[in-house]
C-alpha cells in the first residue's frame, strides 16, 4: 500500500497485489515405451519418428520446446499440449545415429528451466558377416558339402535362424 499526502494535507492511499514467481519445475523427456524396441529403458530403437513424453510443465508455461541434436546440428522445435499432455514426434524420418534430446521451458514470469539431455540411438540395420562354411567338401568355396551337420565359425552372440537344407 502507498500513501500520499500533499502540501495541502491531502491524502491519498492506493493498492497493488502482486505475485512473485521465481521457480519453475524441471521438466522430464522419455522414450515412449511402445517405442523402445530394444531392451527396455535402454533407449535404442528401430523406429525412425520416434515418439517422446514430456512431463513436468508447469501450468503456467507460455513457451515448450525440444531441441534436437544430431552429428553436431542441432534444430529447435515448439510444443503445443494436446489433451493435456506434451508430446514430441519428428515430422520426419530420422537417420541411423545417435540423438541427443533436451526439453526447454519458459514461464509468464520469464523463469527458463531445461530438462536433463537424453541420448536415444535410432537402430534400423542388423549387419550380418560374412558366413563360410567350414566342412566345404568337395570343390572348395563352392558351398557344398556332404556334411550332415556343416560348422559355421562364430561365438554365437548373434540370432541365426534355422534354414532348409537343399538336396
Amino acid at each position: 500500500m502507498v500513501e500520499a499526502i500533499d502540501a495541502a494535507g491531502n491524502k491519498a492511499t492506493q493498492t497493488l497485489e502482486f505475485i512473485v514467481d521465481a521457480t519453475l519445475s524441471v521438466p522430464t523427456i522419455t522414450l515412449d515405451t511402445a517405442n523402445d524396441s530394444g531392451v527396455p529403458g535402454d533407449n535404442i530403437t528401430n523406429e525412425k519418428t520416434p515418439g517422446f513424453t514430456i512431463n513436468g510443465i508447469d501450468a503456467d508455461a507460455i513457451r515448450v520446446a525440444v531441441q534436437v541434436t544430431h552429428n553436431g546440428t542441432s534444430k529447435e522445435v515448439e510444443l503445443t499440449q494436446s489433451g493435456g499432455q506434451w508430446h514430441f514426434t519428428p515430422t520426419s524420418d530420422w537417420a541411423d545415429g545417435k540423438y541427443t534430446l533436451t526439453v526447454k521451458v519458459e514461464d509468464r514470469a520469464g523463469n527458463i528451466n531445461q530438462s536433463m539431455p537424453l541420448a536415444v540411438t535410432i537402430d534400423t540395420q542388423t549387419e550380418i558377416n560374412s558366413i563360410v562354411l567350414v566342412n566345404d567338401t568337395g570343390v572348395p568355396d563352392d558351398n557344398l558339402t556332404n556334411d550332415v551337420r556343416p560348422g559355421v565359425p562364430g561365438d554365437g552372440a548373434g540370432r541365426c535362424e534355422r534354414g532348409t537344407p537343399e538336396h
